[in-house]
């Protein structure tokens, strides 16, 4: 507490504390600034590890019924996954498994709107169809060899009847060497 004498002016003992005071204020506050940035850096979670793409590379392949009716390709261009889905129809029981109906039909749609998160790929493929010109997908691989695709709409599996459709289980075309 600084004191002022009667005509207003400071006594060099207050003056001396106000500025030592100040001086200590200042170095706690610099002192806890680290102490917050770390703080906050720590309630952040952590960034996302980017997988190995070549997890995600590679033709794969879905069938029903001995007809094989998806064909997804990923290639590695750029650091970033691109490729193609070809066009093909889905019928479902009422347990959300493919049902007969399921075939493909002609042409391949460009992947759009590539992107990953936790291990999984999520991209829209357009299709030849008036009545659906879109599709999201979900692409997990399980293994190097098999993985799963998963019609998505706003970011939940595709229901009917209230149902989900389950993840139509794919495989991956094998190289030869």
């Amino acid at each position: 507490m600084m004191k002022q004498t009667r005509g207003g002016r400071l006594t060099l003992a207050s003056a001396s504390a106000a500025v030592l005071l100040g001086g200590a204020l200042l170095l706690a506050l610099a002192a806890a600034a680290p102490r917050a940035v770390s703080a906050a850096q720590a309630a952040r979670p952590p960034a996302e590890e980017t997988p190995d793409l070549k997890l995600f590379t590679g033709t794969w392949k879905a069938s029903f019924q001995g007809e094989v009716f998806a064909i997804l390709i990923l290639k590695e261009q750029r650091g970033a996954l691109t490729g193609t889905l070809n066009n093909f129809d889905i019928s479902l029981d009422k347990e959300g498994n493919l049902a007969p109906g399921t075939h493909k039909d002609q042409g391949d749609a460009p992947l759009l709107n590539v992107r990953l998160k936790s291990g999984a790929l999520y991209f829209v493929a357009i299709q030849n169809d008036q009545y659906n010109p879109s599709t999201e997908w979900k692409f997990v691989p399980i293994n190097a060899h098999q993985a799963e695709l998963t019609q998505m709409i706003d970011n939940q599996p595709y229901t009917t009847n209230g149902v989900p459709a389950k993840p139509i289980p794919m495989l991956r075309e094998h190289t030869k060497p």
